[in-house]
């Protein structure tokens, strides 16, 4: 199959090829027309005469008044037929205002006074112009109307009175109305040639609007392939294009179907990773509730238990369908505050003070128990590693669609050795401080949020970015 350059490359060299031989035939023909092929010739004739002039001075010496009569004719012809020696057809003479005609000469022979082997009609061409040219002493010319048709030329020759020099030669021009013929068969041939052009301009302009419809049609996925084109030769490619989408389309739905069951997967284990670590938070409660029990009297155990249902309902919510990880639209400002409450309250010992600093009416879209999980798992890690009688500062502010929620506190930081792998393990026992957190950041990045870390001058501080609620 021709490519489209191709094609178009050898349709434009043949409208060349067509428009230039209408543009030489053209020129050809203007060239061979009557009166430029007159003016081609009178121009030859008028630089021979002034050649005959010069010979014919260089024979007589220079005086300040002209010769009447001419003496000696031979010599004048003489040099007339030297000068039209190599002018084929050229005829060459002398023409005297009182005697008239006296004979001519042609190429290659000599001069003769014979009046009679020229036609009438030539010596009255030759007479009006010697007349002319004697009259204006210049050059001047004269065409014969009959058959065959004859230039004539006649100077004035500068050493005798009243005598002028003539040259006439035949010539044969294009009939006018074969020229005019020949005019509108080239002008038709160009007009060919330029309607070629154009139909070939207008076919790639055809082609490329096409090409880049299908282009378009074949990058939106949501519409259904063309099979059908104005363009037969991509037609097999169309065809070709619409089992591929077809393919395509197919290969996303099972690569949907697989994406959902990946992320059902990664949901139920990032649960059961949640669950895990919720577990080990009860443990740490149970433990402390356990050594605390001997001391403790009524009021406060069944505060204790109050505590540890609410928890063990928390892990209620990790159901096998998942509908714990549903999003909801919470009020920040009760969250927080309540989470801060609760670390405060059981930072025992430590004596650690948990502040919440939270804008009115601020809401963000994410699941409860993820909330809860998030910030109980990071404070409780916190609280661990900060030091005797410090504060923790909970702020929340807006930025762009998101809330930061960020946790500073007062610890020396994350060890650099840990920096880089602070949110890559998972460790519900960890033993240094900022390891261990990867099950906040996969929790969080559930719910479209992001968790990080930077070391402040003289504090810590995790940034927790949640979705804002629209509207």
């Amino acid at each position: 199959m021709q490519s489209l350059a191709s094609h178009t490359r050898t349709n434009r060299w043949f409208a060349i090829a067509i428009i230039a031989i209408a543009i030489g035939g053209l020129l050809l023909t203007y060239w061979q027309s009557s009166g430029q092929l007159i003016s081609r010739t009178t121009s030859s004739l008028e630089q021979t005469c002034a050649a005959v002039q010069r010979t014919v001075s260089n024979l007589y010496p220079s005086s300040e008044s002209k010769q009447q009569a001419v003496s000696n004719p031979e010599l004048l012809y003489q040099a007339i037929s030297e000068s039209i020696r190599n002018k084929e057809y050229t005829l060459g003479g002398f023409w005297h205002i009182e005697n008239g005609f006296m004979g001519y000469a042609v190429a290659s022979s000599r001069g003769n006074s014979q009046d009679s082997q020229l036609a009438g009609a030539v010596q009255l061409a030759i007479s009006s112009a010697a007349r002319k040219a004697i009259a204006d002493n210049k050059a001047a010319a004269n065409v014969t109307e009959q058959l065959p048709i004859r230039v004539v030329v006649a100077c004035p020759e500068k050493q005798h009175a009243g005598l002028a020099i003539w040259l006439s030669h035949p010539i044969q021009p294009v009939q006018n109305y074969f020229s005019v013929t020949a005019s509108v068969l080239f002008v038709l041939l160009a007009l060919i040639g330029v309607a070629i052009i154009v139909r070939e301009s207008a076919f790639n302009r055809r082609w490329h609007k096409e090409r880049d419809r299908i282009v378009n049609d074949a990058e939106d996925t949501s519409k259904a392939v063309s099979v059908t084109s104005e363009i037969g030769e991509i037609q097999p490619f169309l065809l070709l294009l619409y089992q591929a989408r077809q393919q395509v389309q197919a290969a996303e739905r099972e690569l949907e179907k697989e994406a959902d069951k990946l992320r059902l997967a990664s949901e139920k284990t990032l649960a059961g990773r949640m669950a895990r670590s919720m577990a080990a938070l009860a443990l740490s409660n149970l433990e402390n509730i356990e050594k605390r029990l001997r001391d403790s009297d009524s009021a406060e155990l069944k505060s204790k238990v109050q505590e540890l249902v609410s928890l063990f309902e928390a892990f209620s919510q990790l159901s096998p369908d998942m509908q714990g990880l549903d999003k909801s639209d919470l009020e920040l400002e009760a969250w927080l505050q309540d989470i801060a409450d609760y670390h405060e309250s059981f930072s025992g010992e430590k004596n650690i003070t948990v502040t919440s600093i939270v804008d009115d009416n601020i809401r963000v879209t994410i699941s409860p128990l993820v909330f809860r999980f998030v910030f109980d798992f990071l404070l409780r890690h916190v609280v661990r590693f900060i030091p005797v009688n410090s504060e923790v500062l909970i702020q929340a502010n807006i930025e762009g669609n998101f809330v930061n929620v960020s946790v500073c506190d007062e610890s020396n930081g994350v060890a650099k050795k840990n920096l880089g792998a602070m949110f890559e393990t998972d460790d519900v026992n960890p033993d240094a401080y900022g390891v261990g957190l990867k099950v906040i950041k996969d929790a969080i990045k559930s719910q479209g949020g992001d968790i990080n870390y930077e070391k402040l001058e003289k504090t810590s501080r995790f940034n927790v970015l949640i979705p804002m609620t629209k509207g």
